[in-house]
């Protein structure tokens, strides 16, 4: 997504650069104090889900437009056998468990081998690994969010298979983050931490932000380069693709 929206932002850099072309002085940025520049606002986060083993999705918990938390189960795959393989080995963990407590007595005793003991301890042993591969496989039929955010693309519904493709799109949109894009010139002139000043195409209403991150590379066809700008979101005022203008503040 991000490039989709960087190279929406590469096309209108001609735009930017080129009053800075005719002029010959050298730029710096306290020249952009009142001088607007466009800009586009995405999310800070946009991920799409996908499922770690193949399977048919069973419950799909979130529609579009649903908040969700990291950490939370969005959707879980039909797992009927590995619930079963998972019972099946508590039930052998637990026929060892009992087998090595009945003849803990006789092997203090020296009514059983030194082998037959070893053989029941190992027996239980690989029952507890075999136990935790199980849950593993279990746990592995269900997807979490790894991010805090929005679903804003519900790709599969309950009964498809789902494989490695996506099935869900999750974006954060608190924080905002605002591509904008600088002729070459003021490369060097923007430091991270800036502030600037944001206001959303149409409206002069007034949202503050920082400079983020800084594209270490000059885009050689339009002369240009990148700059990402972090904005608070709290209200929820601040759509993602709706285009913006920012004002570097004085320095």
């Amino acid at each position: 997504m991000k490039s989709r929206y960087k190279t929406w932002m590469l096309a209108i850099a001609a735009f930017i650069a080129a009053p800075v072309a005719t002029a010959n002085e050298t730029k710096t940025v306290s020249d952009l104090a009142f001088s607007p520049l466009s800009c586009l606002l995405e999310p800070s986060f946009d991920v799409e889900l996908s499922s770690e083993v193949q399977g048919i999705i069973k419950e799909l918990r979130v529609n579009r437009g649903d908040k969700v938390k990291k950490g939370q189960v969005v959707m879980k795959l039909n797992s009927s056998l590995e619930v079963a393989a998972l019972n099946t080995v508590k039930a052998r963990l637990e026929f060892a468990s009992r087998k090595v407590k009945r003849n803990a007595d006789l092997y203090r005793k020296n009514l059983i081998s030194d082998n037959e003991q070893d053989e029941m301890l190992t027996e239980q042993r690989l029952a507890e690994f075999q136990l935790k591969e199980a849950r593993v496989r279990l746990s592995q039929r269900q997807t979490r969010s790894p991010i805090t955010g929005v679903v804003i693309e519900r790709i599969k519904d309950p009964g498809e298979f789902v494989d490695e493709l996506p099935f869900l799109r999750i974006a954060t949109l608190n924080p905002m983050h605002a591509e904008v894009v600088l002729p070459a010139e003021l490369y060097g002139s923007i430091n991270k931490n800036e502030s600037i000043t944001l206001y959303t195409l149409g409206s002069e209403v007034a949202f503050q932000g920082k400079v983020k991150i800084i594209d270490p590379i000059i885009d050689a066809a339009s002369n240009t380069f990148a700059v990402t700008v972090v904005l608070n979101n709290d209200e929820g005022i601040l759509s993602a693709g709706v285009r913006c203008r920012v004002e570097f503040n004085n320095s």
